[in-house]
């Protein structure tokens, strides 16, 4: 099941809480969904997590500081 919630409605405490138990969880600003709070996979260990992160983010171009000074004027509007 997904949740939905305010930015300005949501308490941490409370929505880990139901992410722990299985719900995803939708944060949305002025009805837009901005992010999504779900549980982790399980890893057996730490070297397994390093991997998948590093395999995950292979592929992924590094951010530039102008992207990161463009999402910060976004999220101030």
């Amino acid at each position: 099941m997904t949740l939905k919630v305010d930015v300005g409605d949501a308490d941490l405490t409370e929505l880990l809480a139901k992410v722990e138990a299985g719900e995803d969880v939708v944060l949305l600003r002025d009805q837009m969904p901005i992010a999504i709070i779900s549980g982790m996979k399980s890893f057996a260990n730490r070297a397994e997590l390093i991997e998948t992160i590093i395999r995950e983010r292979a592929g992924r171009k590094p951010v530039t500081q102008e992207e990161i000074a463009e999402w910060k004027q976004i999220g101030r509007r």
